[in-house]
């Protein structure tokens, strides 16, 4: 359970604002597709009902205190078009974990560097987290080096760690330290 605040942020191209009960459809838009949830950690879903649910759990988790959620929008019509979202936060550890997923009509421009860099920025300068972990599908080539041009470092394999789709799936889990994440944030403003 966590109080670190919530903050709207923003980015040049997207705001990065709270979770609303009236993104369902955008849910479902998003958590229906097969290809977007070829790597997530469960099944897709079929009806607004469905995405309701989910939406709902999601806004649950965020009042319970257990994590910090940013519905990712345009900012031209405040359309959701993704999330991030923080977890498992260890407050004697400074820790969190870091989970995201984006539209996949939105994919290949950019757009989750530009939102994790927002978060990571609130996450490492206004929390002072000292550690960000994320848990991430081998397979998942262009999330894993999205990660690594943040900064992540791969530390270990967990061999089925998830059961998705009927099948066992392995989970590569990296890491990424306040100190770590500076450097490679200034290694790109060169």
């Amino acid at each position: 359970m966590t109080d670190w605040p919530f903050r709207r942020l923003a980015t040049p191209r997207l705001k990065l604002r709270r979770l609303e009960t009236g993104d369902a459809a955008a849910y479902l838009g998003i958590f229906s597709d097969t290809e977007t949830m070829r790597f997530w950690s469960g099944e897709p879903i079929d009806t607004l009902d469905e995405a309701r649910e989910m939406l709902d759990r999601d806004l649950e988790w965020v009042a319970s205190g257990a994590a910090l959620c940013w519905g990712i929008a345009r900012p031209e019509n405040d359309r959701l078009v993704g999330k991030i979202s923080l977890y498992l936060f260890s407050r004697q550890n400074r820790r969190a974990e870091v989970g995201y997923i984006l539209d996949r009509a939105y994919w290949g421009r950019g757009l989750m560097f530009e939102a994790l860099t927002a978060v990571l920025d609130f996450t490492f300068d206004e929390l002072a987290l000292h550690r960000i972990e994320a848990d991430v599908d081998p397979h998942h080539a262009a999330s894993l080096a999205l990660l690594e041009k943040l900064g992540f470092a791969r530390e270990g394999r967990f061999r089925d760690r998830w059961r998705v789709h009927g099948k066992w799936h392995d989970s590569v889990m990296l890491g990424l330290l306040a100190r770590d994440y500076r450097a490679a944030t200034a290694s790109r403003n060169g």
